[in-house]
């Protein structure tokens, strides 16, 4: 009976030990297909996993900001869509997808918050860290407009109408 008991705790450690940990790229796609299914929770389960098992990973990074819009688009929980991203720029600096996160803590706070204080002190700070990145222009835009009725924005008063 002892003999039983410990192959039968062998078997059950070698069974649990098989499942092991994913691949960084698998909790990935997982989270995608999880999120193209609708199963948003359990889409930011495995980014959560992800991020924790490998933050070293390139895919890390963007795990982190796909949670930002997954919060943002999906949830329309725009605090944790703010904190997804300022992850991104804190745990992720000179990543790929740090200035898209920079700038889109700016634009939930402008856009969806209307939290114009806040947006204007992130948006001059990513000008600071990133003056010739592509989204610079778009920065200087919102900026320039933050506050303002789209029918007095000139370039896009034609969506209103």
């Amino acid at each position: 009976m002892k003999h039983i008991i410990i192959w039968f705790s062998i078997i059950s450690l070698i069974i649990v030990g098989c499942e092991g940990t994913k691949t960084a790229e698998e909790y990935f796609n997982a989270a995608e297909v999880e999120r193209n299914a609708k199963n948003i929770k359990v889409s930011l389960e495995n980014l959560e996993k992800l991020i924790e098992h490998y933050p070293d990973n390139a895919l890390a990074a963007q795990a982190q900001y796909l949670m930002g819009d997954i919060y943002m688009n999906d949830l329309r929980d725009f605090d944790n869509a703010i904190s997804s991203y300022t992850k991104v720029v804190e745990n992720f600096s000179g990543s790929s997808h740090e200035a898209q996160a920079q700038f889109m803590v700016g634009y939930v706070q402008a856009n969806i918050l209307s939290d114009y204080e806040s947006a204007k002190a992130t948006y001059n700070l990513f000008l600071e860290k990133f003056p010739d990145h592509e989204l610079a222009p778009s920065v200087q835009f919102e900026i320039s407009n933050l506050g303002k009725n789209i029918n007095d924005i000139p370039v896009l008063k034609h969506i209103a109408s």
